[in-house]
């Protein structure tokens, strides 16, 4: 046999070629094919999947696998070897080129160049790279890993995490879809609403770097009540306090009345929150996909701020014309956010952070601290049947106990993940601490207790800063443009070709219509796509156009 070389080499084998790389041998030296063949014959391939090709080499098992390929699955090839890389794109060059010959089309295979198999993600989601086409994300459900050859073992904890990351963004895609089924015809009504209200509101770019006192995020979990009762009263005065709107009614019930509050909720039930804050100088940081009322409950300053829930042309086309205010990250979770917040609103990276009601968990019976809207609704509605206490709630499907910050507490995959999220976005931040003596694990450095502060009341953070006269003329000529949109929709719809023609048939009219109204169509559970070519669909977007229109006209009369 011939010597086994550093570089990628053929070996010739008695049924075959094998090829050796680094002093081993990447296939069998007897049957080099056996072993790939074997094991795609034993796999389950499911519609819709995404199948990664880890080191593919000389694509051994790749006519077993298209062969038993359902519908709408796609084979990418991924090596992280640049020698390696060169072998498979050339025999993959091979391969094509031979199947063009033989079936007159392509497969659906590709390879991914060596430097952009970190970003695969980023390729999933948009459906291309510079190297390869994939179908839309919409068109997978699950990935799964395929070990091509011996040269796995190379680089073989960089391929799991590569597997991970694309089955995490498929599934993250489809849970947004839920999301947005659910919730997305209200996040795009509140958009509409709130945007009325953007030119009378407080840039955020206003409050940014301003704070120069020792921040305290509260949330509504356990852990806020025990510090409120720990700490004494009236050193509250000397530190700039932002609450998540739920742990509003804890703070003013015990005399606290924050600096500011971050609303992210889009729905009804959080107004229970703001229940006798009516009068209190409180600043607002707001989403603008948040319930458009919260922001008439308190006093204070209102400061939009946009968590991105779709990739939409609407959006962009709103950032376009300088209508989004900035962007913050799309964390699910209004306590991450109100953290993100803090850490920006501060002067400098000395200043610390502390969070505290960001537990993530529960012990048995209570689900938020006392005196939250949740724990208050339950005292209301306590009978012999059903207990103040929310025991049903560690009981309830995917709810497990898991250890702690101060011993086994409850938690649930949602709130779990967001912990892990906090970790990962926040774990690295100077400054920051955890106050909290019960809940999950953030990632961040525990404190006892607040560092001390000038004994002195620190002032509501105010700001005389409104956008310009410019974004009011904005605003109206969006609404403008989306009214008269809307009303051309309608009309085609209803009439067809019996409306007055632009020059394109009316199903390019309408394609192009609703290209950039997305907000149509985006809860739909099909609402990833515009096919114009469904009747179904054009019926439900038909539906849709009177509510908005009658939105955009209330907005605009504002």
């Amino acid at each position: 046999m011939p010597d086994i070389t550093q570089k990628p080499c053929l070996v010739r084998t008695g049924q075959g070629f094998s090829l050796s790389y680094r002093n081993r041998l990447l296939y069998s030296k007897y049957a080099p094919q056996k072993a790939i063949v074997q094991t795609v014959a034993r796999l389950t391939v499911l519609p819709h999947t995404l199948i990664l090709c880890a080191s593919p080499c000389l694509w051994y098992g790749l006519s077993e696998l298209l062969a038993k390929l359902p519908a709408d699955c796609f084979v990418l090839g991924i090596e992280a070897d640049e020698n390696l890389h060169d072998v498979a794109a050339a025999e993959l060059r091979n391969i094509l080129a031979q199947w063009q010959v033989e079936h007159g089309d392509q497969p659906p295979v590709a390879l991914l160049r060596r430097e952009e198999i970190l970003d695969i993600v980023e390729i999933i989601a948009a459906g291309r790279s510079q190297s390869v086409s994939l179908p839309p994300i919409h068109s997978f459900r699950r990935a799964i890993l395929l070990e091509m050859s011996g040269g796995m073992a190379f680089h073989a904890d960089q391929y799991q995490q590569i597997a991970f990351a694309a089955e995490n963004a498929i599934a993250s895609f489809w849970k947004n879809r839920i999301t947005l089924t659910k919730l997305g015809r209200l996040f795009s009504r509140n958009v509409l609403r709130n945007l009325a209200a953007l030119p009378r509101s407080v840039p955020l770019a206003s409050f940014l770097k301003s704070v120069d006192r020792p921040i305290v995020v509260f949330g509504a979990g356990e852990s806020a009540g025990q510090t409120i009762a720990e700490t004494p009263h009236d050193t509250w005065k000397s530190y700039f306090v932002l609450a998540v709107d739920a742990a509003l009614p804890v703070l003013v019930a015990n005399g606290i009345v924050p600096h500011a509050v971050v609303a992210v909720e889009s729905q009804l039930a959080i107004e229970k929150a703001y229940i006798g804050c009516t009068g209190l100088d409180i600043t607002l940081f707001a989403d603008l996909s948040s319930r458009r009322q919260v922001t008439a409950h308190t006093a204070g300053a209102v400061s939009y701020i946009a968590s991105q829930f779709a990739d939409t042309r609407f959006l962009a086309d709103l950032r376009a014309r300088g209508l989004l205010p900035p962007d913050v990250p799309a964390l699910g979770s209004v306590g991450l956010t109100a953290t993100y917040l803090a850490l920006n609103l501060r002067a400098t990276a000395a200043v610390p952070v502390y969070v505290t009601g960001l537990d993530f968990s529960f012990s048995p019976g209570a689900t938020h601290t006392r005196g939250a809207s949740a724990h208050t609704a339950r005292l209301i509605a306590a009978n012999r049947l059903m207990p103040a206490a929310n025991y049903d709630a560690a009981f309830r499907p995917g709810a497990r106990f898991v250890p702690g910050k101060n011993g086994i507490v409850c938690t649930d995959k949602a709130l779990s993940g967001y912990a892990r999220q906090f970790a990962g976005f926040f774990g690295s931040a100077e400054n920051l601490f955890d106050l909290g003596k019960s809940g999950l694990a953030l990632g961040i450095a525990r404190a006892d207790a607040i560092a001390d502060a000038p004994p002195v009341a620190y002032p509501r953070i105010k700001s005389e800063a409104t956008y310009t006269d410019n974004v009011q003329q904005a605003v109206d000529a969006f609404f403008a443009q989306e009214n008269a949109a809307l009303e051309r929709l309608k009309s085609l719809l209803m009439h067809g070709d019996r409306v007055k023609s632009t020059g394109m048939t009316v199903r390019e009219e309408i394609a192009q219509l609703l290209a950039r109204r997305e907000y149509l169509y985006l809860h739909f559970p099909d609402g990833y796509q515009c096919n114009v070519d469904d009747l179904s669909f054009l019926k439900r977007v038909r539906s849709e156009i009177d509510f908005f229109l009658k939105d955009i006209q209330r907005a605009a009369a504002r």
